[in-house]
């Protein structure tokens, strides 16, 4: 079975909320009680289909539970399997374009943006330790549904024009508004393949700093092989092409590692053509609690308190995809070296080595070359 946050989100949020988002509200009745419902945030989007239905916005009642699950998805799983979600509507994209839809919007302190399986979890969960954090871990609408949304599945660029930043910016403001009261920052953490939209979401907020983390695609694809993703179900769609910058007839033609790999060099292709200069990067096995606080400080701007930054570490013990805290983590990196057949092997390093080598000397990237770069404690 493939796992919902490999899915598109809104077949899943569809599924889990069957006859709840069929006739979009009206946008002024919507507007009003999205403005005046801290609860209310958006769960998927819907493309418009080829039949000729719009797009649509599915938007859910979660109150004041709090994000701490490690993917955004299990929440709304969670709580609409426990029948706590009592109020479910769906709106027309257009609800986006209102100035201030968000009145009470917190500015993101961070976006995590990453290659897939190489600590961005760990990150995110680690944030999501403090109350005072909110933490949107690949939040619903952003896995795909806004991006097959403006592009039209992909048959289309991505549109730069001001009315799109804002509809993006309402987005982020909407999943990341104050819901329990306590909130004093958020991050959103960004499935991998939105890293192929870095510009476009630094456009949108050019006032938030990112930070890139990044793996030896060796060990990534032996994850993903094992595990699957979205990347992976997404190879017999027109969307394939964008995530590989091939054509998607030769994308389908792929074998699975070179195609992952291919998505995975096209990553590092963007983030090395960035020139922004609130973006910095860090290779997995240099995140880690003794380098935690630094990590946070250089690539976010964000200093937290010493008590803050310990209880943020207490996440460096646990399996960050065990939301129970009942896991112990284990390095897994040299199992993950050996799981990898000599052929493929080349193949990977042959279509990645020369960016990865390149993004690992960058000078935007934290500890490159010094002594925390050694492979001891890994997450």
């Amino acid at each position: 079975m493939v796992p919902i946050y490999a899915l598109p989100d809104h077949e899943v949020v569809g599924r889990l909320l069957p006859g709840r988002f069929d006739a979009p509200l009206p946008d002024d009745e919507a507007i009003r009680r999205i403005r005046t419902n801290a609860g209310l945030i958006p769960a998927a989007i819907e493309p418009a289909s080829k039949s000729g239905q719009a797009s649509k916005i599915y938007w859910v009642d979660i109150g004041t539970h709090a994000y701490r699950d490690w993917q955004h998805l299990f929440t709304i799983e969670r709580l609409a399997q426990a029948d706590m979600i009592s109020t479910a509507f769906a709106t027309a994209m257009s609800v986006l374009e209102v100035d201030d839809l968000i009145e009470d919007a917190l500015i993101p302190s961070g976006f995590i943006f990453h290659t897939s399986r190489c600590g961005s979890t760990l990150l995110g969960k680690a944030l999501a330790r403090i109350p005072a954090h909110c933490v949107v871990n690949q939040g619903g609408p952003l896995q795909r549904g806004f991006w097959a949304a403006i592009t039209h599945e992909w048959q289309n660029e991505m549109p730069l024009d001001a009315n799109t930043v804002k509809m993006f910016r309402n987005l982020v403001f909407a999943l990341t508004r104050p819901r329990l009261g306590s909130e004093k920052a958020s991050f959103v953490k960004f499935i991998s393949w939105n890293t192929l939209y870095l510009d476009f979401i630094a456009r949108a907020f050019p006032e938030v700093h990112s930070l890139f983390l990044f793996r030896d695609p060796v060990e990534v694809i032996a994850s993903v092989i094992k595990e699957t993703t979205a990347v992976l179900v997404a190879k017999n769609w027109q969307q394939a092409s964008f995530l590989t910058g091939k054509s998607a007839s030769d994308a389908k033609k792929m074998d699975d590692v070179s195609y992952l790999a291919q998505c995975y060099n096209n990553y590092f292709k963007v983030i090395l053509d960035s020139s922004l200069a609130n973006v910095k990067t860090l290779e997995y096995h240099n995140l880690r609690p003794d380098t935690l606080e630094q990590v946070l400080e250089s690539g976010f701007s964000f200093v937290p308190d010493e008590p803050v930054i310990a209880e943020m570490c207490t996440q460096f013990r646990f399996h960050s995809k065990d939301d129970s805290d009942t896991s112990t983590f284990q390095s897994d990196g040299s199992a993950k070296q050996a799981a990898i057949a000599a052929k493929d092997r080349i193949q990977i390093e042959r279509i990645t080595k020369a960016l990865l080598e390149k993004l690992r000397a960058a000078p935007n990237t934290l500890f490159g070359g010094n002594e925390y770069s050694s492979r001891g404690a890994l997450r």
